[in-house]
């Protein structure tokens, strides 16, 4: 008859280890000694790498003891074979109910269980005895396990009670730090790395863009030769690194509830050594938020060498995204639906649509491209954007456990930042206010100084319109004949700002909107009089 190894380890530290390589090497040394042919591994291979048999994860749906028993149960695995574990341990450190009513199961089954460490075998029909062996040895699995839990758990609610005091939770800290005596020091090189993250970030660079950054410069990761070989940085430790707050100083206490990793408690600020401002942090959430998409705008999906400006931004009459395209040395805009069949519009030109993006920049509030940001309104805008991103993400998460486990503690933090919000909201509205004094007068010199060549420039050009919740619809009408309805994409209704029409060569600009007719006043594509006499109400769709 058959034998069938099942190999379990529940942690990365044993995958690092001899546990696999011993658990196969005393499977094929009893198969030897007794007489039984191994079950090939490209055939039945049952190896649970990680998954711990204290929490029963071995045995949901994913588990490879759950495909040995479904094997078992629909008789592919015939009765008289032999299942071979390291110890009944392997098998099952669930309460000692659970735990003997899956291993009767398998001799009830007809299967017989072997222990390796111990060359113990349990057979079906065995005398109560061996029986109650069995139930003694998982009975002190289950207490083992449960009493290392334990000790775990009341060590690190040890270290998180004196982390509130002030004390240092041990050598385990952010990779830019390290703990000298009782205290956390800066490792300046790994700062600086830090700080040119966050400094692209608020630039446009997306995750992968700053990754690939790096590693063309030769940067290593922090984890370097120690766990990640290669030394390359990846999207995904850019995105963590973005979304700490330990940069700031903060540490958050954690514990598992139902094997998940929650908060506990509040953040403990100044904890940690800051390495990044408070400002750059928003900052980089603001600009994160704008390259991942809001209500009603596509996310930027890619990166490319020539950042695409309309990313997000423009849109075909019918709805469908435009997403740029390339063929024969030439790039134009399509629509997403016509691949569908079921929008017909033609495609816009690369050269066409960039005359037109430029044009409407300067009918909005965009001066900061041009003036920079160290004082704008639109960097402190940007910062208002960041934590009304976090609150509002906040707030769902609390709302959700209030809605599912009310309380008067969750009701009351609810409140607190419901009021936080239409606060920030305020304050958006009056900079917002303040900033429409802020017009482009003079085109020629706004597009003298407008960067759209780089692709830190190119990025912050799209990131800007996405902050001002700019949406461009435009309808493909002849060959170099466009219209582009240019909205307020900010509520749930779409308010329109302006035309901008492009007929050959010749860019015209339309509006019925008072703060923009006034635009055009100034910059001189419209009269006063003809100003005076547009029709004020604004155009929702």
């Amino acid at each position: 008859m058959k034998a069938y190894s099942y190999i379990r380890f529940s942690s990365a530290k044993q995958a690092g280890g001899d546990s696999y390589r011993r658990q196969v090497e005393l499977a094929q040394t009893y198969c030897e000694q007794n007489g039984l042919e191994l079950a090939d591994s490209n055939e039945y291979l049952f190896f649970d790498a990680g998954r711990s048999a204290y929490k029963g994860q071995h045995l949901d749906d994913t588990g490879e003891l759950a495909r040995f028993l479904s094997y078992v149960e629909d008789g592919s695995i015939p009765s008289g074979s032999t299942l071979l574990v390291e110890s009944l341990d392997r098998l099952s450190r669930d309460h000692v109910h659970a735990a003997l009513r899956q291993f009767l199961d398998l001799l009830a089954k007809g299967i017989t269980v072997v222990t390796l460490n111990d060359k113990r075998e349990y057979r079906p029909g065995d005398d109560s005895g061996s029986l109650m062996l069995s139930i003694a040895y998982m009975a002190r699995a289950h207490e083992e396990s449960a009493t290392k839990g334990k000790r775990v758990s009341a060590a690190w609610r040890n270290k998180q009670t004196q982390a509130r005091a002030g004390k240092p939770i041990g050598k385990l800290c952010p990779h830019w730090l390290v703990l000298e005596g009782d205290v956390y020091n800066i490792i300046s090189e790994r700062a600086d790395v830090v700080r040119q993250v966050f400094e692209l970030s608020t630039t446009g660079y997306g995750s992968r863009a700053i990754a690939a950054t790096l590693n063309q410069q030769g940067i290593l990761t922090f984890t370097a030769q120690r766990v990640n070989s290669t030394g390359l940085w990846a999207a995904s430790t850019i995105r963590h690194m973005l979304e700490s707050r330990a940069v700031l100083g903060e540490y958050q206490p954690h514990q598992f509830v139902d094997g998940k990793r929650v908060p506990q408690g509040d953040p403990i600020t100044n904890y940690f050594p800051a390495v990044v401002s408070e400002e750059t942090w928003w900052l980089a959430q603001a600009a994160r938020s704008s390259r991942n998409g809001g209500e009603g705008v596509a996310p930027v999906t890619k990166t490319s060498k020539d950042f695409n400006v309309w990313a997000g931004v423009l849109f075909c009459r019918c709805g469908g995204a435009m997403h740029i395209m390339g063929q024969h040395g030439k790039r134009y805009y399509r629509c997403t639906n016509q691949t569908k069949g079921t929008c017909a519009s033609g495609r816009v030109g690369n050269g066409r649509a960039e005359a037109i993006f430029k044009e409407i920049l300067s009918k909005v509030d965009s001066l900061s491209l041009v003036q920079g940001n160290a004082n704008s309104l639109t960097k402190q805008l940007s910062i208002l954007d960041g934590r009304l991103v976090e609150l509002k993400a906040k707030y769902s998460i609390t709302n959700e456990l209030h809605e599912e486990f009310p309380s008067r503690a969750s009701a009351r933090r609810l409140a607190e930042m419901e009021a936080e919000m239409e606060q920030l909201e305020n304050e958006q509205n009056k900079l917002i206010a303040t900033r429409a004094a802020d017009v482009v007068v003079s085109k020629e010199d706004f597009f003298r100084k407008l960067d759209l060549v780089s692709y830190g420039g190119r990025s912050a050009a799209n990131n800007l319109l996405k902050r001002l919740h700019i949406k461009v619809m435009v309808e493909k009408r002849g060959r170099s004949d466009e219209r582009y309805q240019i909205v307020d994409a900010t509520g749930r209704l779409h308010v329109t700002l302006f035309y901008v029409e492009h007929v050959g060569a010749d860019v015209a600009v339309d509006t019925t909107n008072a703060q923009f007719a006034d635009v055009m006043v100034m910059q001189g594509e419209m009269n006063e009089e003809d100003a005076e006499r547009l029709q004020y109400a604004p155009e929702e769709f």
